[in-house]
C-alpha cells in the first residue's frame, strides 16, 4: 500500500511539479514583470508572436486567416527610475593638434572638425584641456573648425583634447510582456556627424557599440547592461499588415520608420550588417561604415 501511494505521489509531482521546479530555480526564464518598483521574471511559456496581419489575402487560408501566435503586449515605463532624461556623452574627436581662439570662440584643427554638425546647436563636453574644459553649445562647424556660442579662451598648441557630444536621452523604457525584452523607448537622436542620431555600425569612435557603452556608463533607465538588438529581437516589434508595416506608436512614439541597426552581421558579406525599417518591414544589407539609428535593448 505504501509503495502504491509513493508511486502515485511521484506521478502527481511529475504531472504538476514542473511549475514549482521552474519557478523556484534558475532553470526557468519566463517573461519579465514590472511591479512598479522592481522587475522580475515570472512563470510562462515561450510562443511565437503573431505577425499582426488580420487581412486574408488568399483562399488558401494564409496568415491573415489563421492569425496564430500571441498578440504583442507592452508595458510603457515612465515613472521612478524611468522618468526624466539621462546625459549620454559619446566621444567624437580626440586630438592634440588643435588650438582655441577666444576672440572668435573657435577651436581649429585642420581636417578633424567635420565630426560636428555644420549648423551647430550641439552640446559638447570638453576634457583634457588646460583652460577650456566644460560644456559648450556649438554655433557652427566646418572640416577645420568648430565655433561655440561662448566660453572659449585662448589656448595654443592644446594638449590631447577629448570632445564628446551629449544627448539628453529619455529614461522611458518599454517592456515587452511576451519576450521579456526591455527596450529604450526612443532611438538615438543627437550623435554622429549629422547630429541626428545616425552612427556607423563600426569603424569610428562614435559607432553604435560605443554609443551603447556610453549609455551603460550613464545607467540609462537605471541599468548598465544595454546592448544593440539582434535581427530576431528587432523584428519582433513589427506588425505586418498592408499597406505598410508599423511599430506600436503608443509604446514607441518616436520615429521608428528609418534605418535602424541590428547587431547582426549578414551571412553573405561580413562587411555588412542588417538594418531594419519599421514602416515597411524591409531590411537592408548595409555596409557597416554607413550611418544608421541605434535602438537599445536589455534582458531576454
Amino acid at each position: 500500500m505504501k509503495r502504491t501511494f509513493t508511486y502515485l505521489l511521484l506521478l502527481l509531482l511529475l504531472l504538476t511539479g514542473s511549475y514549482f521546479i521552474h519557478a523556484d530555480t534558475s532553470v526557468y526564464r519566463g517573461p519579465i514583470v514590472y511591479t512598479g518598483t522592481i522587475v522580475y521574471e515570472s512563470g510562462g511559456s515561450a510562443k511565437l508572436l503573431k505577425t499582426g496581419q488580420t487581412t486574408q489575402y488568399s483562399s488558401e487560408l494564409d496568415d491573415g486567416y489563421y492569425q496564430k501566435g500571441i498578440a504583442k503586449s507592452y508595458t510603457v515605463l515612465t515613472t521612478g527610475q524611468f522618468a526624466d532624461t539621462v546625459n549620454i556623452d559619446l566621444t567624437h574627436l580626440v586630438s592634440d593638434t588643435g588650438a582655441f581662439i577666444g576672440a572668435t570662440q573657435t577651436y581649429t584643427d585642420v581636417g578633424k572638425c567635420g565630426v560636428f554638425k555644420a549648423a551647430g546647436g550641439e552640446t559638447i563636453v570638453i576634457t583634457g584641456s588646460v583652460s577650456n574644459n566644460g560644456t559648450f553649445t556649438t554655433a557652427s562647424a566646418t572640416a577645420n573648425t568648430v565655433v561655440v556660442t561662448a566660453g572659449f579662451v585662448n589656448e595654443a598648441d592644446a594638449p590631447e583634447i577629448t570632445f564628446k557630444k551629449r544627448e539628453a536621452h529619455s529614461n522611458n523604457c518599454v517592456l515587452d510582456n511576451n519576450t521579456g525584452l526591455m527596450w529604450s523607448r526612443y532611438v538615438s537622436d543627437k550623435m554622429g556627424t549629422g547630429g541626428d542620431g545616425k552612427m556607423p555600425w563600426t569603424g569610428v569612435a562614435y559607432d553604435i557599440f560605443a554609443y551603447c557603452a556610453a549609455a551603460n556608463v550613464a545607467l540609462l533607465g537605471g541599468y548598465g547592461d544595454w546592448r544593440i538588438g539582434g535581427f530576431n529581437a528587432c523584428f519582433s516589434l513589427i506588425t505586418w499588415e498592408a499597406p505598410g508595416c508599423s511599430i506600436d506608436s503608443t509604446a514607441f512614439p518616436g520615429d521608428m520608420t528609418q534605418n535602424i541597426w541590428t547587431s547582426t552581421t549578414t551571412p553573405q558579406t561580413v562587411a555588412n550588417a542588417i538594418q531594419f525599417y519599421g514602416s515597411s518591414g524591409g531590411i537592408a544589407y548595409t555596409v557597416k561604415t554607413t550611418a544608421g539609428y541605434c535602438l537599445l535593448v536589455r534582458g531576454g
